[in-house]
Parts: C-alpha cells; sequence; structure tokens
C-alpha cells in the first residue's frame, strides 16, 4: 500500500512530542524524591532530639524522685527512733535525742508541753534531698499504779511518814512506795523509788528521789504545798503534782518534766516564777519541759487490803498452830531467853509453813536466840511481833519468802484498823536477809534500826532507828493475785494518740 509523504511527516512529529514528554516526565520524579528523602531525615533528627530529651528528663526525674525517697526514708527511720526512745524512757523525751551518721542519716527533736509530744525529724540532713517530718501525739497520765509494791503506808491527815537519815533504802533498782492514805511524806535522805501519794511531798533538805514523784494532795500545814523541795532537794526522774510547787535553792532540782495545773503557784529559788514552760531547775532548761494543763488527776491508788487470817489462805502451806498449851513450844516458851523455836524448830522446817500465833495474846517478844535461817517459804501470823536482836537469813542455795502479819482485826471498813498494840517493832538491831513482807494496821516501828529485806505494808511507819531497806515487791495471798506478788513500777506516763502528722520544710 502506498503512504503519503504528508502522513509521513505528521507520524515523525508525533514520535518527536511523545519522546520529549517522556523526558520531561522523568526529571520531575527525580526531585520529588530528593525533597521525600530530605523531610524523612529532618522528622528522623526531630524525633532522636525530642526522644534524647525525654530520656534525659526522666533520669533526671527518677534521680530526683530516688533522693527524695531515700530523704523521705530516713526521715522516717529517725521518727520511729525516737518514738521508740520515747517509750523506752517511761514517756518522757529522751536526752539528748536519738541521731546518727551513718546511713539511714536523719537527725530528731522531741519537745513535751501542755499534754502532748512533738517529734520531728529531718532525714539526710544538710542536703539538697532533705525531708523534714512531724508528728504530734497525746501524752497519756494514767491514774492508776498497779502491781505489787514493795513499800505501802496508809498514813492520813496531820500524820506524816519520815524517811531521814534513820530510813536508809539500799536498792539497786527503783522501788515503788505508795501513800494511799493521804497524810505527808517527808523525806531527808536517798530514796530509790517511784513515790506515788494522795497527800504531799515535803522535802527536808538533802532528800534525792532517783524516781519519779506524783503528789495528789496539798499539805494544809505547810502553805499548802503539793510538791515542796527544800534546798538541795532532788527528784531525778518527773514530777507531777497537784497544786502549788516549790523548787528550792542550792543544788535543787527535777531531772525530767514537771506537770502542775494552770491555776497553781510556782515558786523557783524562793521566788514566784510566773508560768515558764522551761527553766534551768526543771529537765536542765529543756524546751517545753513544765507543762500546765488545765487539771491535773489525783492519782487513783488501791484501797487498804484486808487481811483477817485463815490457814486455807495459805495453799501448800502446812499449818501449825501455838497456844497456851501446845507442845512443844507453847506461848511461853516461844518468848523465852532461851528458846530454841528459831534456831531449832523454824530452822528446821522442810516444807512451806504458815504457824499460827494468834492465840498468844501478848504477841511475840524476841529478846535473845530469835535467829533462824530458812530454806522454805514461811508466814508467822501474830497479834505483835517486837524483833529484838532478830535474824532470818536464807540456807545456803535458797531463795525463800517470809511474812510477819499482824492481822486487821475489822475485815468489813475498808480501812487499817488500829485496835491496841498491833504493832511490829524494832527495839534491837535486825538482820533480815531473807526477802520478808511486815503486815499490820497499825505502826512498823524502828525503834533501833538494822537491816530489812522485802515488803512493808502497814497503818504508817515511824523510824527512829538506823535502817538499811532491800526492797522486793511481795503481797499476802490475794493481794496481788500472788502470794509473793510480781514487778512493780509507777507506769505514771504514756504515749497516747497521733494528733498529726505532716511535712515541714527541712
Amino acid at each position: 500500500m502506498l503512504v503519503k509523504s504528508d502522513d509521513v511527516v505528521s507520524t515523525s512529529r508525533a514520535r518527536v512530542s511523545t519522546s520529549r514528554a517522556r523526558g520531561l516526565v522523568g526529571a520531575s520524579d527525580e526531585g520529588s524524591t530528593i525533597v521525600s528523602v530530605l523531610v524523612l531525615m529532618l522528622v528522623l533528627t526531630l524525633f532522636a532530639l525530642v526522644m534524647a530529651t525525654v530520656v534525659t528528663n526522666t533520669t533526671r526525674s527518677m534521680a530526683d524522685s530516688r533522693g527524695h525517697s531515700q530523704g523521705r526514708a530516713s526521715a522516717d527511720a529517725g521518727l520511729a527512733a525516737v518514738l521508740a526512745a520515747f517509750k523506752k524512757n517511761s514517756a518522757t523525751c529522751p536526752s539528748p535525742t536519738p541521731s546518727r551518721t551513718a546511713t539511714p542519716r536523719y537527725s530528731t527533736t522531741c519537745v513535751e508541753s501542755s499534754g502532748q509530744v512533738t517529734f520531728t525529724s529531718t532525714g539526710d540532713p544538710g542536703l539538697a534531698t532533705a525531708k523534714k517530718v512531724e508528728a504530734v501525739y497525746v501524752v497519756n497520765t494514767s491514774s492508776t499504779a498497779g502491781g505489787a509494791a514493795e513499800l505501802v503506808f496508809f498514813n492520813t491527815g496531820s500524820d506524816s511518814v519520815y524517811f531521814t537519815n534513820h530510813v536508809l533504802p539500799q536498792s539497786s533498782a527503783l522501788s515503788t512506795i505508795l501513800f494511799p492514805g493521804g497524810g505527808t511524806f517527808e523525806c531527808k535522805t536517798t530514796v530509790p523509788g517511784n513515790i506515788i501519794m494522795a497527800g504531799s511531798f515535803l522535802g527536808q533538805s538533802g532528800c534525792i528521789v532517783n524516781g519519779s514523784v506524783w503528789a495528789g494532795g496539798e499539805n494544809p500545814a505547810q502553805g499548802k504545798w503539793a510538791l515542796y523541795l527544800n534546798n538541795d532537794d532532788q527528784v531525778l526522774g518527773s514530777a507531777t503534782a497537784v497544786g502549788k510547787v516549790a523548787i528550792g535553792g542550792g543544788s535543787s532540782k527535777i531531772g525530767g518534766t514537771l506537770t502542775l495545773p494552770s491555776s497553781a503557784e510556782l515558786q523557783i529559788a524562793w521566788m514566784n516564777a510566773g508560768k515558764p514552760t522551761s527553766n534551768a531547775r526543771v529537765s536542765s532548761g529543756a524546751s517545753g519541759a513544765i507543762s500546765w494543763p488545765a487539771s491535773v488527776a489525783k492519782p487513783t491508788l488501791a484501797g487498804w487490803f484486808e487481811y483477817t487470817h485463815s490457814d486455807a489462805q495459805w495453799v501448800g502451806y502446812a499449818p501449825v498452830k501455838i497456844t497456851a498449851s501446845s507442845t512443844p513450844y507453847n506461848c511461853s516458851n516461844i518468848n523465852d531467853w532461851s528458846t530454841t523455836f528459831w534456831s531449832s524448830y523454824v530452822t528446821g522446817l522442810t516444807q512451806d509453813t504458815v504457824i499460827d500465833m494468834t492465840a498468844c495474846s501478848d504477841g511475840i517478844k524476841q529478846v535473845k536466840n530469835g535467829k533462824a535461817t530458812i530454806g522454805v517459804n514461811v508466814a508467822l501470823i501474830g497479834n505483835r511481833f517486837i524483833l529484838s536482836d532478830f535474824a532470818l537469813a536464807p540456807k545456803a542455795g535458797k531463795d525463800p519468802r517470809a511474812f510477819i502479819v499482824v492481822p486487821d482485826p475489822n475485815s468489813s471498813d475498808n480501812k487499817p484498823t488500829c485496835s491496841g498494840s498491833r504493832t511490829i517493832e524494832t527495839n534491837a538491831a535486825v538482820n533480815v536477809t531473807v526477802k520478808t513482807m511486815a503486815y499490820t494496821p497499825c505502826t512498823i516501828r524502828v525503834g533501833y534500826g538494822g537491816v530489812w529485806t522485802g515488803a512493808m505494808y502497814s497503818g504508817t511507819l515511824d523510824d527512829g532507828g538506823d535502817i538499811k531497806i532491800y526492797t522486793s515487791p511481795m503481797g499476802l495471798p490475794g493481794q496481788f493475785n500472788a502470794v509473793t506478788g510480781g514487778a512493780s513500777g509507777a507506769g505514771t506516763k504514756s504515749l497516747g494518740d497521733l494528733v498529726s502528722r505532716r511535712d515541714v520544710n527541712p
């Protein structure tokens, strides 16, 4: 077939146009690819920068959080430590307050005032991560003294019990000494005990109480002071009083805290002190050591324990009765100068024994050979005991108990009934080294002195001789839920409920 030349020319032009068009399209694709790559690289770079910033900030945040956590943990550890120290120190701020330089590091403070105690603890003190916490607790004042007491005297009214230079307590641990009757206790010697009384305390210059004092009454004869420390009198523990308090001159002081009602007067070095919350003579000037609550409760002390004799109360004890006609010992020959009742019969006992001598109207009068060594428990029940040149010692390797008891003739009046001469007396030196309890509704009268070991429970005490007392808690059957009693302690303060806890600026 024949083709025209015009058709050939048209076809050639068409091919040239198509070829140019293809060349233009290829150039456009290559430029777009470069732009896309650049954009992608920019996005990836920005993403990497963002991720690096996030990681850096997270690391810093974690480091800060760890530092704060360590500071908080140290502060919490310090708070736990000062709380434990407060409880261990009979609910009194420890001095000095606990602090440590090793891990966990903390420093603490403790301030007691107006029935509350404030603890602070700073963890990692001095560092940028320091954390400080504050906790405020109530301080409870107990109104009950529990446990078997070592020395209990029920003197009332104007009758004072004196611990002068004649009464010389020698115990190494703190005893519990109670005066539930409302009379005054007067002191001029060292007393290793906690003293709790319904009445008032009167120092006579030279009294040092190694424990605490709780005075629940105001002495009407001495300016109505509840607690009166004369020159050089000291209470090394804390003191609580329901009324006026005097801290005299010289070296007189209170080693712990002082609590008295806001209506009371405080005299220091014979000057009215106003109402300070600290003073150099109280807790060495510690802040908040003097507390002024609206009122201070009187101690609630157990009333008189009525003992009327019955052999059945002494479970496991063999009963023995001494009468006018009993043999081999009777009311007459146990009081002879030449009696062997103590040196032979009592010394020879091999089982716990209760010896009832109440049939002897004149009681027991030992003026010679009143000496025994025992290896078993012995209860001696009589109407009166006059212990002259008397000695009671434990046998080697034994730790027995003895009870010298004058029963109360009236078991229904809930008070010591002192009718007749129902006393326990020493009119010559005694040497009682067996743990022995003396019980009488009348007077324990120290006429000469010597050594007494154990406990005393009586209507009152009359000291006239230089007697050394080594105390030990004891009780009669049913008195303290056991024949020999239990541990004792004043226990007047305790940590109460949490009032607040918060973070504060270090």
